[in-house]
């Protein structure tokens, strides 16, 4: 029998004396299987988490159905309801998101672990017994709904499928649903360094999504807090939080409030006030149980040279790192590589230097086509056409105006040249059919297939780290006039 994950169990059998003899005891009557820990399968699929279950566990053995463990350290008269809703919506999900076509079903089976350390078994001895067409009779089998099992627990919902139209799911990379797994009750604040590309905004929209089911809350006491308007824009939309600003942030009091995720926050500034003491102290209002506060951050892709308002690196504790850059095609991976490297080899005063050891670390994914093109123009006539020449190229193949992304490095430029790309607006309304025309910094957090990036003049010392930013934004294709 093989118990997994390592970190989760052995944390549950440590904390709860007497959990390891009952999963021993129950696992005798199988040879061999696999035994899945969670604190909470009902958070794993949706559902809100039920007070007094200490975890669930399912375990897949071949030539027998799958079975849900229930462990409880106190029994109330929803438990039967609740064990069988999880099973229930568990092989639903293992089915219609996962893909499984075998026939399926899930035995929820329930447990009291008493004070003395001993169990009690709250389910029916006389299990329902189904036809042997629902075992899980070969290795196959088990392979199968393994697979299922993984696009379960790491599967999201794709920001392409509000490009496409249609769903489209992309898996989590093992850190990210490390981190996702993570004791939030006991990890209450926590710094994530992620790579540019590494899925920092995907990972904090789905730790939003398991607050909200572990805590019981409401969209209204859960705050993302971001540097730039088009971000608040496209996260508002998923109706998961309240999304505002920093500047927003400063002005207001949000006393409702009871967790905060920030997301960019190399990109803040303390010319407004200290946000993080502000939303530090908002978190921990309950000193018996405080809140949320977890902070995501990309020194790589700092495009400023005032404070930050960050504490000390030294200071940013628990500290992790995303490394696994997932979103950009081969050869705008190999630029990124390169330009990290000019960051972290001449980085700016206001970053710490050792942040940027992290580019050693850095895992790439790959076999993904793509292109990047340094182009040069003589005056913006010739931009205008060159861009107009590259966008019904890339029309002709299958591109849509949605896919596109104009930036320059200030706001300033893009009111000179807006009026003359046609249909190109800014990126507040990120959603909808158009060419993006906007500023690199505005469009932080945010992508699009196919980048077009314009006059990139800053600060020699951001320099690379605008450049960087700009190429991280492209997924497919990255042009740089």
């Amino acid at each position: 029998m093989v118990y997994t994950p390592e970190s989760i169990y052995k944390e549950l059998f440590s904390t709860h004396k007497g959990l390891k003899n009952l999963i021993n005891k129950e696992m005798r009557s199988f040879s061999q299987g696999i035994l899945i820990f969670s604190r909470s399968w009902a958070v794993d699929v949706g559902l809100q988490e039920k007070q007094g279950v200490i975890c669930d566990a399912l375990l897949l053995s071949q030539n027998n159905t799958p079975r849900l463990y229930t462990i409880l350290s106190e029994c109330d008269p929803s438990w039967k309801g609740y064990s069988r809703t999880v099973a229930r919506v568990l092989k639903q999900t293992l089915v219609n998101t996962g893909g499984y076509t075998g026939k399926l079903c899930v035995t929820p089976l329930i447990f009291l672990l008493n004070p003395d350390n001993t169990a009690t078994t709250l389910h029916d001895l006389d299990l329902q017994i189904y036809p042997n067409s629902y075992n899980l009779r070969t290795t196959q089998h088990m392979e199968a709904l393994l697979r299922s099992l993984v696009i379960v627990l790491l599967g999201f919902r794709s920001f392409l499928s509000e490009e496409l139209g249609s769903e489209v799911f992309s898996l989590l990379t093992d850190k990210q649903y490390e981190l996702l797994s993570k004791n939030i009750r006991m990890t209450r604040e926590l710094f994530v360094h992620g790579l540019p590309g590494s899925g920092k905004t995907i990972l904090a929209l789905r730790i939003m999504e398991k607050i909200r089911n572990v805590f019981h809350c409401q969209p209204d006491d859960i705050l993302y807090i971001c540097e730039n308007q088009p971000l608040k824009n496209f996260v508002s939309q998923r109706h998961v939080c309240q999304a505002v600003t920093r500047k927003t942030f400063m002005k207001n009091d949000f006393q409702k409030i009871k967790h905060i995720i920030i997301d960019e926050a190399q990109n803040f500034r303390t010319e407004d006030g200290d946000w993080y003491e502000k939303a530090k102290a908002i978190t921990q209002r309950k000193k018996d149980c405080p809140g949320i506060l977890w902070i995501f951050l990309d020194y790589f892709q700092t495009t400023h040279l005032s404070s930050s308002g960050l504490p000390a690196l030294t200071a940013q504790y628990p500290r992790e790192e995303l490394t696994r850059v997932i979103r950009n095609a081969d050869p705008i991976a190999k630029y990124l590589q390169e330009v990290m490297q000019e960051v972290r080899e001449n980085p700016p005063c206001n970053i710490p230097p050792a942040s940027l050891e992290m580019v050693h670390k850095a895992e790439w994914a790959q076999g993904i086509p793509g292109y990047v093109e340094i182009m040069e123009y003589l005056d913006m006539e010739d931009m205008v056409f060159q861009v107009a020449k590259k966008c019904h190229f890339l029309f002709r193949n299958g591109y849509s105006p949605k896919d596109i992304a104009v930036l320059f490095s200030k706001a300033s430029e893009v009111e000179i040249y807006k009026d003359k790309l046609l249909r190109i607006q800014d990126a507040s309304d990120i959603m909808a059919n158009h060419i993006v025309l906007d500023s690199v910094r505005r469009f932080s957090g945010l992508e699009r297939n196919i980048v077009f990036g314009f006059n990139l003049t800053a600060e020699p010392d951001i320099f690379h780290n605008l450049l960087l930013c700009l190429a991280s934004r492209a997924k497919k294709h990255l042009y740089i006039l």
